[in-house]
């Protein structure tokens, strides 16, 4: 079965190609029409590509932002929201998802400690060594429901956060997913209203 995926940018990009290739059915929706009032489609999951926060450089995040009670309420239905490092330094640039995440900015090339056990550790191609992030998650200690998938020396770079029926994974990853991780980031989940 195909899940339906929106991955939210302002034009055409090749990330969307993967997700199609890896099964799913993308929706390309720009900053402008996920803002109008009138926009409301269901969704298996929601895709925000890395940064997202760049000023001058994308509109995502005022965006994002200005819809936060409907990604609240696609996440607690069961959708599944996964995002990407910010690309700037903003500590607050997550402010937009229905948990506190602080970000810490800076690109580095560092080896990652891999929780194996948790299915979303998939999101790395095996063999890999050093991959390149953006940036690390903060302050996500206090989330009980929260849990810790790729952690560099200097703190997570990925968490997964289960909220009411869905779910939020964070990724400071600076690199694609791996096929196997785009193919099953939404699969045995539910859907929501975005």
């Amino acid at each position: 079965m195909a899940h339906q995926v929106a991955v939210i940018w302002e034009g055409p990009i090749l990330f969307t190609r993967l997700f199609e290739e890896c099964g799913h059915t993308c929706e390309l929706v720009t900053p402008h029409l996920l803002a109008a009032p009138f926009f409301k489609r269901r969704f298996h999951g929601v895709v925000i590509p890395a940064g997202f926060a760049a000023p001058g450089h994308t509109s995502t995040l005022a965006a994002l932002r200005a819809i936060s009670p409907r990604i609240k309420r696609f996440v607690s239905e069961g959708g599944t929201v996964l995002a990407f490092g910010a690309g700037t330094d903003m500590s607050h640039a997550y402010d937009w998802l229905p948990v506190p995440i602080t970000y810490r900015y800076g690109f580095a090339k560092t080896l990652l400690a891999v929780n194996e056990g948790h299915t979303s550790a998939s999101i790395l191609e095996d063999g890999a060594d050093e991959v390149s992030i953006d940036g690390i998650l903060d302050n996500i200690t206090g989330i009980s429901d929260g849990q810790v998938i790729l952690e560099a020396p200097s703190g997570p770079v990925m968490v997964q956060i289960t909220y009411g029926s869905g779910r939020i994974i964070i990724a400071s990853l600076h690199e694609y997913p791996s096929h196997r991780f785009v193919r099953e980031f939404c699969a045995g989940g539910g859907e929501g209203l975005l």
